[in-house]
C-alpha cells in the first residue's frame, strides 16, 4: 500500500519541478524514489535509512544517517585508536543486512589499521540457543574489546554476562550502539562501566543552544517536548536548506568540498570527497551518568 501511494505521488507532474525531495518515511518505497530521482535529476534525501546501498551509484540520492558501513569503518577507526591493536578483537553481530553491513566494514578498518579479528560471529536475538551460541566458548580475556552489532534488546543482557565472567584485570573494552543505553533492563552501572563504549549517530547534547531554542519553539507550538524524529527532521531541513540556498539544486560538488558542520541539534553532518550518507559518527561513553563524548 505504501508503495502504490508514492507510486500515484510520484505520478503528480508538479513532482517533476522540485528542487529537493525528502523521503520515504517507509523503507519499501526507498529504491523507488532513488529511481524517480536519478531519473529526473533532482537530489533525494533519505531521512532514515542506514543502507550504503540505496546511494550506490546515484549522484542524486542522499542518506541523512550515516550509513552502518560508515558507521562501522569509523567505529573500527576508533577502535583501533582507543584499544590498540596489541591484542585482537572479538565482532559479533545480529544477522540483519544493516548489522552484517557493519560488521563486513568493521573487519575490514580494523584490519587495515593492523588489527587482528580473533572471532567473527553471527547470531539472531530472538533465538535463545543462538544468542546463547554467539557468547560462548569466546576467549575474551585475550581480546582487546568486544564489539556488538546489534539493537535487540536481548543483545545487551547477554554482552553484559558474558563480559562479567572475566576478571576485571583481563575484561575487554566493549564497544555498541548507542541504542542500548535506551535499554530499561540494563543497570545504569553497567552501561557506565569505565571501559563501555558506544557508537552513536543519534546522540546529541540536550545543553547544546541550538537544541534548547528548537525545544522551546517546538513546545511552545505543539505543547510537547520534540521526538527524535522531530530532531532529525529540523537538523535534516536546516542542513540540506542550507545547501540549496548556498549552492543551489545542484548541489553535489558544493557539499563534497565543504568542510564538515556543526550541527544546531547533533554533532554535524560531512558529505566530503562524494560520499553521499554522513559521515559524522559520535562515540560516547557514560560518566558519572553523564555523557562523555570522547570522539
Amino acid at each position: 500500500a505504501d508503495t502504490v501511494t508514492l507510486k500515484s505521488v510520484l505520478a503528480l507532474p508538479e513532482l517533476a519541478g522540485m528542487d529537493m525531495l525528502i523521503g520515504p518515511v517507509y523503507k519499501s518505497g526507498a529504491r523507488l524514489l532513488a529511481r524517480y530521482a536519478q531519473e529526473h535529476q533532482i537530489v533525494c534525501v533519505n531521512p532514515l535509512s542506514q543502507d550504503a546501498d540505496l546511494v550506490t551509484n546515484n549522484a542524486y540520492h542522499y542518506l541523512y544517517m550515516p550509513s552502518a558501513a560508515t558507521q562501522g569503518r569509523l567505529a573500527a577507526q576508533f577502535a583501533a585508536a582507543a584499544f590498540g591493536i596489541g591484542r585482537p578483537a572479538v565482532l559479533l553481530r545480529e544477522d540483519v543486512k544493516d548489522e552484517n553491513d557493519f560488521a563486513a566494514a568493521y573487519q575490514e578498518a580494523y584490519e587495515a589499521a593492523g588489527g587482528k579479528i580473533l572471532a567473527s560471529r553471527t547470531f539472531r536475538p530472538d533465538d535463545a540457543a543462538s544468542l546463547t551460541a554467539a557468547f560462548a566458548g569466546l576467549d575474551l580475556p585475550s581480546a582487546s574489546h568486544l564489539a556488538v552489532a546489534s539493537d535487540n534488546r536481548r543483545a545487551g543482557p547477554a554482552a553484559f554476562t558474558a563480559l562479567q565472567a572475566v576478571p576485571f584485570a583481563t575484561r575487554p573494552a566493549l564497544l555498541v550502539p548507542g541504542t542500548w543505553l535506551d535499554n530499561a533492563s540494563l543497570d545504569p552501572s553497567q552501561l557506565g562501566g569505565a571501559n563501555v563504549y558506544y557508537y552513536h549517530p543519534k546522540y546529541f547534547d540536550a545543553q547544546r543552544p541550538g537544541y534548547r531554542r528548537f525545544r522551546q519553539l517546538y513546545l511552545t507550538k505543539q505543547n510537547l517536548p520534540p521526538s527524535s524524529f522531530a530532531n532529525q527532521g529540523y537538523e535534516l531541513l536546516l542542513f540540506f536548506g542550507q545547501a540549496l540556498q548556498q549552492f543551489g539544486p545542484a548541489f553535489q560538488s558544493g557539499l563534497a568540498a565543504a568542510p564538515p558542520l556543526p550541527g544546531a541539534i547533533f554533532e554535524g553532518l560531512s558529505y566530503p570527497g562524494g560520499a553521499h550518507d554522513n559521515q559524522v559518527v559520535p562515540i560516547v561513553k557514560l560518566s558519572n551518568l553523564e555523557f562523555q563524548l570522547v570522539r
